[in-house]
């Protein structure tokens, strides 16, 4: 009788790594522990197969042998929803991109951030200055300038204001004087400075400067073809080779992703991923580097600054977001392997029951209107994600109770006006 292993594999010592594929199929360019994924709540399938059996008649009873077609493996997890933090791109990029979004990144710098030129809405005068420090805001804002005090360089003030939103507070400073080759003062920490005066500025002239905060935006895109691809690696001890680990590779890469977060709990993003199926070797272990991924945030009134339904702010108890992809395994002579066939975005809220004259989601419901979903969860830049869709359409409405409270659990689909207009998600980040 061979040897027995001398203890058994801890099914909890396994770690995965991901990447983005160079092309469809061929795997990433490199996995490192730096590819490393923070998981939790895995569930792996390293073979799932379509069965056939040959179709022989015979004599007796009993099966014919039979052959695997289409042969894939499936991986399933939870991530942490998480910014952008001082990389500037969230550790669930590769999910994201492989389960058919695609991703515009700002940098966190003041060129990004800060419109080139003010938009003047009324008045004589005329400026233009550099792009000196960065806005380290969440959200989208317009600094708006009103001259209060006419003048040149050094004499003329203003009042610079911009409204509240999110975890954005409301800005106003009066008499803010604008000097040449000076720093004047934005919201959000962004800053200008000057560079000539064309021409004095009189009393109730307004400029506007648009604010884009730094991060990156994800949105679906139905372009099959620039659906992006992963390669994981899932790799577990060997229980008879302690100097290697069994190492197995899934390619071609596509997924579902939703999101989730409840009051008291962290939120997360749940994967799963149909690749291509490989058989597993004895390698050597990558040790896997998780310092690039931060801890999330768990979901409540301090963490969780922005729920707005329909323009109203409402007390929430728990949301969600699916973007819905059908993902399939598809296999046809010359071609073959995961693909993303369809996706009808879907977004979920359960909130304590407002009042029907504030607003009515079965009214609202019934006449098939269409309204905005805005979540903001993580206060600071680089911490914040942004969860919206502009035509949120309810499905009937369901009363419940939660702890006794009346509360009404909401659901319905994100419908486009155009391609990739359905749902946006936002992951701030901050400066380095």
């Amino acid at each position: 009788m061979a040897t027995l292993p001398s203890s058994p594999v801890h099914w909890d010592h396994k770690a995965v790594l991901a990447d983005v594929e160079t092309a469809f199929g061929d795997g990433a360019a490199a996995l490192t522990g730096a590819n490393a994924i923070r998981l939790w709540d895995v569930t792996w399938t390293p073979l799932e197969a379509d069965i056939k059996e040959l179709p022989y008649v015979k004599p007796f009873f009993g099966a014919n042998a039979s052959i695997l077609l289409n042969k894939r493996s499936k991986l399933s997890a939870k991530v942490a929803l998480v910014g952008a933090g001082t990389a500037g791109i969230p550790c669930w990029d590769i999910f994201a991109r492989a389960g058919g979004a695609v991703r515009a990144q700002v940098a966190a710098t003041a060129n990004a951030t800060i419109a080139a030129t003010a938009v003047k809405t009324s008045g004589t005068g005329a400026f233009a200055y550099a792009r000196t420090t960065a806005y380290g805001g969440v959200h989208p804002r317009t600094a708006t300038l009103t001259c209060t005090t006419p003048g040149g360089t050094g004499v003329a003030a203003f009042t610079v204001a911009a409204p509240a939103l999110g975890s954005d507070p409301a800005y106003s400073e009066t008499g803010v004087v604008m000097t040449t080759a000076s720093p004047f003062q934005l919201p959000g920490g962004a800053v200008i400075t000057p560079s000539a005066i064309g021409t004095n500025f009189a009393a109730g002239d307004v400029f506007t400067i648009a604010l884009t905060p730094a991060g990156c935006t994800y949105s679906p895109s139905s372009d099959r073809a620039g659906h992006k691809s992963l390669e994981v690696v899932l790799t577990l001890p060997d229980p008879e080779d302690a100097a290697k680990v069994q190492r197995w590779r899934m390619l071609g890469g596509r997924c579902t992703i939703k999101a989730s977060g409840t009051a008291d709990d962290f939120p997360y993003f749940e994967i799963e991923v149909t690749a291509d199926y490989a058989a597993p070797v004895l390698v050597l272990e990558i040790e896997p580097d998780y310092t690039a991924w931060p801890d999330p945030l768990v979901v409540s009134t301090e963490n969780t600054p922005l729920a707005n339904l329909f323009g109203q702010d409402v007390v929430l108890e728990s949301f969600g977001w699916d973007a819905g992809n059908t993902v399939e395994y598809v296999s046809r002579v010359g071609r073959k392997g995961a693909r993303i066939n369809d996706a009808k975005a879907s977004l979920t809220a359960k909130i304590e029951a407002p009042s029907m004259a504030s607003i009515d989601f079965f009214a609202l419901c019934v006449s098939r209107a269409f309204g905005t979903f805005v979540l903001q969860h993580g206060v600071d830049a680089g911490d914040a994600v942004v969860i919206r869709a502009d035509r949120w359409q309810l499905d009937p409405p369901k009363p419940g109770e939660s702890k006794k409270d009346f509360v009404f659990d909401l659901s319905g689909k994100a419908v486009p006006l155009t391609e990739g207009t359905d749902w946006t998600i936002f992951a701030s980040a901050a400066a380095a």
